[in-house]
């Protein structure tokens, strides 16, 4: 098992933690890159 945490990937925009599954920042709507 995985930490939690390391699964995140940030936010360019807003530097919101979002999950790997994300495609769009659930906060501002930029699009994460991968």
């Amino acid at each position: 098992m995985g930490d939690a945490a390391c699964d995140r990937r940030f936010c360019p925009e807003c530097d919101l933690a979002v999950s790997r599954a994300a495609d769009v920042c659930p906060e501002c709507g930029t699009p994460i890159p991968e």
